[in-house]
């Protein structure tokens, strides 16, 4: 495969949307999403995001990269009109199939969020999008103005992801070291040959290559104002929500992991901006 450049990430776009199909299948059957319990009505939302998003029921709210349509399950369940979006053709077709089995309000459209507007039209009272999205994303300038374009007045934008100073750290050491990978936007992607899921390290799969960006803070907020929208918080926690070798498992319910003791460093982060 071509390595993209920074003018071109159409390469970089259909690698990673190869990786997902692959990935989507295994997640379906696999433990960690557990769609058995899915269906029984469990939901992996957590207690920070629930108060922080607040009452959705009777809102329109649209899921940005949802991929197997868990958490949109989820927030259909809480009362909310879901459309779900994602790059994967296999992942909206497990979570059209998912919505209809749990007999919920939400359907799901394949489209590169980058090129949305070409594919989906409306408007929503909440965009959402959450837990590892940053970084598949080339440029969070549009993407945010996309984000700004589906807002009604008055509705809100939410994020939660892993931390930009988290992403600097490589998940699969056994040493707990920052400063691995970059922290500094950059145009070009950054490859990763991969085997596995982050889900099912041990899963055999054919897709192998991964395309990231790097976002700082900085981009993030910046591009998030310049689309119009106005900060309402930006919460950093000082914990990553799946393991990672070099973290410790803390003892509460929420399945939160931590650096080393002595370490004060924001692992994951959660964002509400609402549009004027």
């Amino acid at each position: 495969m071509t390595d993209p450049t920074a003018a071109d990430t159409s390469a970089a776009i259909d690698a990673n949307r190869a990786l997902w199909d692959e990935w989507a299948r295994i997640h379906a059957a696999g433990d960690w999403y557990d769609l058995e319990a899915v269906r029984a009505g469990h939901d992996k939302l957590r207690a920070y995001e629930i108060a922080e998003v607040g009452d959705v029921a009777g809102l329109r709210l649209l899921h940005l990269q949802c991929q197997i349509g868990t958490d949109s399950i989820a927030w259909a369940r809480r009362g909310a009109e879901v459309t779900g979006v994602d790059l994967s053709p296999a992942a909206c077709e497990i979570a059209t199939d998912l919505a209809a089995q749990t007999g919920v309000d939400a359907r799901f459209v394949c489209a590169d969020v980058m090129a949305l507007p070409e594919h989906l039209h409306g408007m929503w009272d909440i965009v959402y999008a959450s837990r590892g999205v940053l970084g598949w994303l080339p440029d969070l300038y549009p993407w945010a103005r996309i984000v700004a374009g589906f807002l009604a007045s008055g509705g809100f934008f939410y994020l939660t992801d892993i931390h930009p100073i988290a992403k600097t750290l490589d998940p699969e050491a056994t040493e707990f070291r920052a400063g691995v990978r970059p922290y500094w936007p950059r145009p070009a992607p950054i490859h990763h040959t991969v085997h596995g899921t982050y889900a099912d390290p041990d899963a055999a799969t054919t897709a192998t290559d991964k395309y990231l960006w790097s976002h700082s803070v900085g981009e993030l907020l910046t591009a998030v104002a310049e689309a119009g929208l106005v900060l309402e918080f930006f919460h950093e926690q000082p914990w990553a929500d799946r393991p990672w070798p070099s973290l410790t498992a803390g003892g509460g319910p929420e399945r939160e992991y931590f650096p080393p003791e002595g370490l004060e460093l924001p692992l994951n982060f959660s964002l509400r901006a609402r549009k004027p």
